[in-house]
């Protein structure tokens, strides 16, 4: 009896079959490296004019030292193209598709925008096969708009390593230009493991890096001699694995003046016996040197934990607050965002702030943020606040003189052509610097005050990851109201108000038990507003001298502060519901007003009371509060 064999029917074996290689053939059409030259043609089609801008100034600075002839290569484009439409095939299949591919994506394109293009493309599809330096030199002026896949494999040496060749000075870079020779020994050593490993990841990077960073700094054959220094270096890390210390520390001689082994090499932690021991140590002196109490001790004694001031939280002065609303803007539910959404817009009917603090400066303070975690506050401080004054000035340049801009653009105006730019595509700019352009950057502007700025920037690290993933008006809403709560104390109640009113249902701020009942019916009162009463408020009124300077000196240190804030949360959402417009305006200060009088009311006699309450009285009568007081002796 014959065997039988299961299996698929010939004509849907052939059919699968047939599908599988085309699948395969379209997954492999452009090369080994389909799926990455893929990903370049269709970003490559989607740069703005002042990226490609930034890719040609790139492309020249790497020529300073290649020394390729840019004009000849732009030249030798159409015959390229020529042999690309033959049918001769002087090209392989998969450089040809690409070629295909490329051309007609940047139809429309200039020739030397092109023959840049070409130039990337044809590296990366050969990409395995040509030395780190020769993808370098080829693909470099892509690298920071287009990145290239193994990046994020790279270890964290080869990255601390990459982040040192970033910062390279002028002078470090001529360190690197000097000569060098390795012993015979380590060289052999390091051959061998690159004729093991042909493509080494770490030493394409520095490549690509050094290429983009060390012609700023050097030009020429000094600079060219400094490029492959970095690249030497970038092959050292790819085979130290299979390298013993000794070894390394021979071949690493040629950049140790300016990068030092140490300064990249990771720090190994304490062994797991080593820091046990420590931990216990530590406990026992707990337990037999207890604290002195506090009744025993003698004035020779040191000082009680709870004597030392604490120190402040990542946030500033209102830590609690920010924490609090970083956690819970996180937690928001699409309905509750909906809701803040249509209470921003219904806010600026009164304020007038829609479009004061665009999309694209929220992004390129975000950017910033981002592209400065590895480096110290002071400098990420001094950044932050260079790519906040020119993304302002890039919003606001069409009203300023060119003088006015320039002043605005700080480095950001040697860097990059910003005439071109427009606020919505500043962000990718920003996004796009490296680390020695931070530095330089930060180096431009004066001292900040850090206390200020740090807690700006520590609550958008924290919010970061979050607003990526947000829209423009949801991260413009969440930044503006965490901006507002950082710097709380420094903004008059009704500013704060104004940026945080959105939110301030979801994620209250302001603890009502601590205001007091009077406080509490006249923020109630103020919810309850109806047009009529929204219409009295907002009348002309002007108090005299010597009452305002009686409420001056009430309200000097701040006392009142938390019932003018309550009272502005809750204005400037109501009012804009009966009237809009200066008229809301206007009623949405008179409500402030009033919260400030009522919130010092235990400061000032019932006929200061009474006279500072005239403007609000149509409104919301004083005998309505229960506010009235005894006369002050």
């Amino acid at each position: 009896m014959p065997t039988k064999v299961f299996g698929m029917a010939p004509a849907t074996h052939g059919l699968l079959g047939r599908i599988l290689r085309a699948n395969d053939d379209a997954s492999r059409r452009f090369g080994e490296n389909t799926a990455e030259v893929d990903a370049f043609i269709h970003a490559a089609a989607q740069l703005t004019p002042w990226q490609w801008r930034q890719i040609l100034t790139a492309r020249r600075l790497v020529s300073t030292v290649t020394k390729e002839d840019v004009v000849q290569a732009t030249e030798s484009l159409q015959a390229v193209q020529t042999a690309i439409r033959s049918t001769e095939r002087r090209l392989s299949e998969p450089m040809s598709k690409a070629g295909e591919s490329l051309f007609e994506a940047l139809d429309k394109r200039s020739d030397d925008k092109v023959a840049t293009a070409w130039q990337a493309l044809s590296a990366l599809v050969l990409r395995e096969h040509l030395s780190p330096l020769k993808f370098g030199a080829h693909y470099a002026p892509f690298i920071t708009l287009i990145p290239v896949a193994g990046f994020d494999a790279l270890d964290p040496t080869t990255m601390r390593f990459l982040t040192a060749v970033q910062a390279l000075t002028k002078e470090k870079c001529e360190l690197l230009a000097g000569r060098w020779r390795l012993d015979a020994e380590s060289s052999r050593a390091l051959l061998q493991v690159v004729a093991k490993t042909r493509y080494l990841k770490p030493e394409e990077a520095a490549a690509l890096i050094a290429l983009r960073t060390i012609p700023t700094q050097l030009t020429g054959d000094l600079g060219w001699a400094a490029v492959k220094t970095v690249v030497h270096g970038g092959r050292v890390l790819g085979a130290r694995a299979e390298l013993n210390k000794d070894q390394i520390a021979v071949l690493w001689a040629p950049l140790e003046v300016a990068i030092p082994w140490a300064s990249i090499e990771e720090h190994v932690p304490k062994a797991v016996r080593a820091r046990l021991r420590a931990a216990v140590d530590r406990a026992t002196a707990a337990i037999t040197k207890p604290p002195i109490p506090a009744a025993t001790a003698g004035t020779t004694s040191p000082p009680s934990k709870r004597s030392t001031p604490r120190a402040p939280g990542p946030y500033g002065p209102n830590n609690a607050e920010v924490a609090t609303f970083i956690k819970g803007v996180v937690e928001l539910t699409p309905i509750q965002w909906l809701r803040v959404l249509d209470r921003r817009q219904l806010v600026a009917t009164v304020t007038r702030q829609t479009g004061a603090e665009p999309a694209g400066v929220v992004r390129s303070l975000l950017a910033a943020i981002k592209g400065t975690k590895e480096l110290d506050t002071f400098t990420r401080c001094r950044s932050f606040a260079a790519v906040e004054r020119a993304a302002v000035t890039v919003a606001a340049k069409a009203d300023l003189t060119y003088d006015e801009s320039m002043r605005g653009y700080g480095a950001f105006g040697e860097i990059v052509q910003l005439d071109y730019v427009d606020v919505d595509a500043f962000p990718k700019l920003v996004a796009a610097l490296n680390t020695g352009d931070w530095v330089k950057i930060a180096e431009s502007i004066p001292a900040v005050n850090q206390d200020v700025v740090a807690p700006l920037v520590n609550a958008g690290t924290a919010l970061l990851d979050f607003l990526e993933l947000r829209s423009d008006d949801e991260a413009v809403a969440a930044w503006q109201a965490a901006s507002a709560l950082v710097r709380r104390q420094h903004l008059a109640p009704i500013k704060f108000a104004a940026s945080y009113a959105p939110f301030a249902s979801a994620i209250p701020v302001t603890n009502l038990r601590s205001l007091g009942a009077p406080v509490l019916r006249y923020v109630s009162a103020i919810g309850r507003l109806s047009a009529n009463q929204c219409a009295l408020l907002a009348r002309p009124w002007q108090m005299a001298d010597d009452v305002s300077s009686v409420l001056s000196k009430a309200t000097a240190d701040g006392a009142s502060r938390t019932a003018e804030e309550a009272a502005a949360l809750a204005a400037v959402v109501t009012v804009p519901m009966r009237v809009s417009g200066g008229e809301g305006w206007a009623a949405a200060k008179t409500a402030v007003f009033g919260g400030r009088v009522i919130g010092s009311r235990t400061r000032l006699s019932l006929e200061q009371l009474e006279v500072l309450w005239r403007p609000i009285q149509p409104a919301i009568p004083l005998a309505s509060l229960g506010a009235i007081t005894k006369p002050r002796r």
